[in-house]
């Protein structure tokens, strides 16, 4: 027993030490980082306002997203804003709350692209002093989608009636249960072309660009990183590594 005790003694004790070294490595680290700071914000996944999830499928908060770039922004020792974007976008408020935190920010902002940054994920990073993305990164996309699915003939075939009760003429404008009339898709497509010109101004304002060059690319079409460039969509190419050096310079 005397000879277990002694074994289980000398463990103790490496742990001990172990645990020890480990505290002082990580104060010394804590010290070293206390001073300017590059703060790195994912921005990953569909974008919705407040960020839901479900068994199939989950998005990120837009609202969240925000609340750390205002955070950011109001910590004297953050100095610069990196966003690392991965995502096709998604809804116009949970990537419209993300852009205005950006336009009230007074530090850099740099946007990484790694795999895709499209439509509204595209529109946070424009907000941005400098867009860097990989080669062959997906980007741009700039456009507004409407479309949904439509069941009238498909219940017309069961013998299903939709049944109309509505208080307001265009109460049921966008119902998947009855056709759409050609008056109701121009009122939809009149507002799908307000967001749009909206989200066209915008890039246009934070790319340093004219409103016209910017709308002859927003025709929905992505665009590799390696073409992204001249056509004035992203700044350079080139990887997070990349990103993090020209935050520190600026």
């Amino acid at each position: 027993m005397n000879k277990y005790f002694k074994i289980l003694l000398f463990l103790s004790f490496l742990w001990l030490a172990s645990y020890g070294v480990s505290l002082f490595f990580f104060h010394e680290d804590a010290l070293a980082s206390s001073g300017p700071q590059i703060l790195v914000i994912p921005i990953e996944g569909m974008l919705t306002f407040q960020g839901d999830s479900s068994l199939f499928s989950s998005s990120t908060s837009g609202e969240v997203i925000a609340e750390q770039i205002r955070d950011a922004n109001d910590d004297s020792s953050v100095k610069g804003i990196l966003l690392e974007i991965n995502s096709p976008g998604g809804t116009v408020m949970g990537s419209k709350v993300i852009v205005d935190a950006l336009q009230e920010v007074d530090k850099p902002v740099v946007a990484v692209i790694t795999e895709y940054g499209t439509s509204g994920a595209y529109w946070v990073a424009s907000q941005g002093d400098y867009i860097i993305a990989d080669e062959l990164s997906i980007v741009g996309s700039i456009g507004v989608l409407g479309s949904y699915l439509e069941f009238g003939g498909l219940l017309e075939d069961y013998n299903v009636t939709y049944q109309r009760l509505v208080t307001g003429q265009y109460k049921d404008i966008s119902s998947p249960y009855r056709e759409m009339s050609a008056e109701e898709e121009a009122l939809l497509l009149e507002r799908l072309q307000g967001i749009h010109d909206y989200f066209v101004e915008d890039v246009a304002e934070g790319r340093n660009m004219a409103v016209e060059d910017v709308a002859l690319l927003a025709d929905g079409l992505f665009y590799l990183g390696q073409d992204a460039v001249a056509n004035g969509l992203i700044d350079s190419v080139g990887s997070k590594e990349d990103a993090i050096t020209l935050t520190k310079e600026l």
